[in-house]
């Protein structure tokens, strides 16, 4: 602003200038002076009322020289300057003014547009971290540097630490020595980590798949890890491949049991009582294979979700007799006792009863394969009024469950170490089928047991 007034000014200056000139020659043309002729004016009425006045002042004396027309033509150059001044100030005024309006107008509308994208952005960061705090799988975002940026609250219980101590700090630094990984398996972007610890129970196995984090010219600045637990997976999977050796070794074992009498009864002249031994040998196997299918084909129902019951009115006491009578014959060659504790007048139930043998054939059968020889087995029924349902138990007097392998005892392929290892083996679905049909039926199925002092397995029917 201060170099357009100066340049106003100096304009002016020379406009008045100029027109001085022409006053000048015109006052000459109009009143000649004789030669040598001076005509002093006081000059003590006169007083100059500012700088710029007295530096015009200053100018025209020297053209014209000091005399009253001087001061009076100053006075006129110094109005039309002032006016011409004002003039040139205001409109400056007015054209900043404006200028300063749009200005400050274009300034709150970029802080209003700042502001709401500020907003967003703050809206975006909150439902990012919600979603990311919602995620099931452990999330772990590193910097360029390896330090930890953000981690999620799954990862943190994944790896028993908190995001407080961690953030901005290597992901590694400060772990305990039971959370140690001991093992890194896999590809760059697909890894699997053991978490070490004292206790088996909480032991831990990851699968972490990784990212890179880029920025637009393609430079790594980060990376991104997703930490899912596959613990159970695992084992499950273990589990399924000892289950695929046993029951691989199940149908091989009758099979060549079958073959070997069906050969013996075909070449070699045998008298008859050990054709009818083979015979039986035979036919037990045969029997041992066929249930052994239909368990198979029942896991493959219960896991579809299409096993289906039939239910009709049915005595309990019926389906345990008959259980027990299939059963008879395998005890005896164990020199073990069936006992019956049965509570007289049991109402029916409604259920079906070919599902309900099923599961009286294998828990009592797991009682004859895992009680020593000259064992006993208890089959008890009684009627709980309370509750409105039926009781059924079957206790034996072998080797009992340990405190930590009871909770599993149901599980999918799940055998317990030193039941495993008996004259006959198993398969590993058989309870867990049973646990299904009688959940099928609404009913609750359980065991209780301690290592060394036999096993209890109880299960309870409503009656409708």
């Amino acid at each position: 602003m201060r170099s357009i007034i100066v340049f106003y000014i100096v304009t002016i200056i020379i406009s008045t200038f100029i027109g001085f000139l022409l006053v000048y020659f015109s006052g000459l043309t109009a009143h000649p002076k004789k030669r040598g002729e001076k005509k002093e004016v006081d000059l003590s009425t006169y007083t100059v009322e500012d700088s710029l006045e007295k530096s015009i002042f200053e100018e025209v004396k020297t053209i014209l020289g000091p005399s009253q027309r001087s001061l009076e033509l100053t006075k006129k150059i110094s109005q039309v300057f002032k006016k011409e001044l004002e003039e040139k100030i205001n409109y400056t005024k007015e054209e900043l003014s404006k200028k300063y309006e749009t200005i400050v107008e274009e300034k709150t509308r970029n802080e209003e547009i700042a502001w709401k994208k500020y907003k967003e952005i703050l809206s975006d960061k909150k439902e990012t971290e919600a979603v990311i705090r919602s995620v099931a799988e452990g999330l772990v975002v590193l910097d360029a540097k390896g330090n930890v940026i953000m981690i999620n609250p799954a990862a943190e219980r994944l790896l028993g630490i908190s995001s407080k101590e961690k953030v901005g700090k290597p992901l590694l630094e400060g772990i305990k020595e039971e959370q140690l990984i001991s093992l890194v398996r896999g590809t760059e972007e697909n890894k699997e980590i053991e978490l070490i610890s004292p206790n088996e129970e909480t032991k831990k196995i990851l699968r972490a798949s990784s990212a890179v984090i880029e920025d637009e010219n393609g430079k790594p600045i980060g990376m991104v890890s997703v930490l899912s637990d596959i613990t159970k997976q695992k084992e499950l999977d273990r589990l399924k491949s000892n289950f695929v050796s046993n029951v691989t070794h199940e149908l091989r074992t009758p099979l060549v049991a079958m073959e070997k009498s069906i050969s013996l009864l075909l070449t070699q002249d045998i008298p008859e009582p050990q054709q009818r031994e083979f015979l039986a040998i035979t036919q037990r196997n045969l029997k041992r294979l066929t249930l052994l299918i239909n368990d198979l084909l029942d896991l493959s129902k219960l896991e579809a979700g299409k096993m289906q019951i039939t239910r009709q009115p049915s005595s309990i006491v019926n389906i345990i007799n008959e259980a027990i009578l299939g059963l008879e014959t395998w005890a005896k060659t164990k020199s073990l006792t069936i006992n019956k504790i049965i509570e007289d007048d049991l109402p029916q139930i409604n259920v079906d009863p070919n599902r309900i043998l099923q599961v009286l054939n294998n828990l009592i059968g797991n009682a004859i394969k895992f009680t020593p020889s000259g064992g006993s087995i208890t089959v008890e029924a009684h009627f709980i009024r309370e509750n409105n349902e039926v009781e059924v138990s079957i206790q034996d007097t072998g080797i009992g469950i340990s405190k930590e392998d009871l909770p599993k005892i149901f599980d999918k392929f799940f055998q317990v170490g030193e039941r495993a290892y008996t004259d006959i083996g198993g398969t590993g679905i058989g309870l867990s089928i049973a646990k299904e049909i009688i959940q099928l039926h609404k009913g609750r199925i359980w065991a209780e047991s301690e290592k060394g002092k036999g096993a209890k397995f109880i299960f309870c029917l409503p009656l409708e």
